[in-house]
């Protein structure tokens, strides 16, 4: 069985007008996640460019072997491509997405940047022993004991399996026996940990949106997060989880106008 085969799931570029923004999924996902982001950003007249981090999508079986700092030099080499074709260049990033944003808003001369529940750290003791674990535990089956019955689990699968029958026992079989490289968690790790530490120098304008129910990275660490921001545009939390990037959750047109005015504000019209 093999994942994230769709095209969506791919790198792609939408070119509009003279602005663009560069968006960067989270963990484990794809630029497919980050498209309803991208719509709203082409509504208000900007180019889009959807980037897929080495190691994920179709590669996803080669994530062991990737660093943060291939992810961060994707961005960067991203962004330098984009400075020289259009006149603004934002950035937004999901989750662990966020913190390889504001590392590179931090080196880079960025327009404005949007987050979205951004990685930091773990609000569990799990964040403690990662560094053990990557040596005694060198791949972790995070879908061992799934509830395959569970409508929530069901949706997170289909996005990066959909046309796999769920109550079949030999894709549950399958997907039981998935292996996730725990080094590749301890490399998003560092990367949340060089997000936080490069935020205060963060010039650009940022806006923060953070669902209220996140279950994996919590307001208060968000907020946390925000304060060292010197140039914080606006802190939204909103009714949501962890997946507001996809668009489904309650207040989603709310943060699609709070999208579109911050949009127009760091936009050039030259």
């Amino acid at each position: 069985m093999k994942a994230y085969q769709a095209p969506e799931h791919r790198s792609f570029e939408w070119r509009h007008g003279p602005n663009v923004v560069l968006l960067i999924h989270g963990f484990p996902g794809t630029p497919a996640e980050m498209r309803e982001v991208g719509s709203v950003f082409a509504a208000a007249g900007w180019s889009v460019r959807g980037l897929l981090l080495p190691g994920f999508g179709a590669d996803f079986p080669l994530l062991g072997h990737k660093r943060h700092d291939d992810w961060d030099a994707a961005v960067d080499a991203a962004l330098v491509d984009l400075h020289t074709r259009y006149q603004s260049v934002a950035i937004a990033g999901n989750s662990f997405g966020g913190a390889l944003a504001l590392r590179a808003a931090a080196h880079q001369e960025i327009d404005g940047v949007v987050l979205f529940a951004p990685f930091w750290r773990l609000d569990s003791w799990i964040e403690r022993l990662l560094p053990l674990a990557e040596r005694v535990f060198p791949r972790v089956q995070p879908f061992l004991r799934a509830d395959f019955a569970d409508p929530s689990l069901q949706a997170e699968l289909r996005h990066f399996l959909p046309d796999e029958d769920f109550a079949d026992p030999t894709v549950q079989a399958s997907i039981r026996q998935w292996e996730w490289p725990t080094r590749a968690l301890g490399q998003v790790r560092r990367a949340g940990q060089l997000g936080y530490a490069a935020a205060g120098a963060v010039t650009a304008p940022v806006l923060i949106f953070q669902g209220r129910r996140d279950p994996l990275v919590r307001p208060h660490l968000t907020r946390r997060l925000a304060q060292r921001l010197p140039n914080l545009a606006g802190y939204v939390e909103v009714d949501g989880e962890h997946d507001l990037v996809r668009g489904a959750a309650p207040d989603w047109p709310a943060i699609a106008t709070v999208m579109r005015t911050f949009a127009a504000q760091i936009s050039t019209t030259d």
